[in-house]
């Protein structure tokens, strides 16, 4: 788990009057404070951003061509870039 900060700031943030009022009838049904729910939101967000890859579905993860293009040297690309650099 995570170490939590000492230090706590303040995040403003506008939204409409319906999602406000929704907030703060889910904070009350949940016993908690407004800030305690929206605390307890936004860390479940990002835990579940954290365990999610960040790649497309459809595709799958990218992949390097089976067949790079290659410097009219025969070198790789890589060692051509390495070489124009000394």
């Amino acid at each position: 788990m995570r170490r939590l900060s000492k230090i706590r700031v303040r995040i403003a943030a506008d939204v409409d009057a319906d999602l406000r009022r929704r907030v703060k009838v889910a904070a009350a049904s949940a016993d908690k404070s407004v800030s305690e729910w929206i605390e307890e939101a936004v860390r479940r967000e990002l835990e579940q951003e954290e365990e999610q890859e960040y790649y497309p579905s459809e595709g799958g993860k990218p992949r390097g061509s089976k067949n790079p293009p290659r410097p009219k040297s025969g070198r790789t690309v890589a060692e051509a870039v390495i070489e124009d650099r000394r």
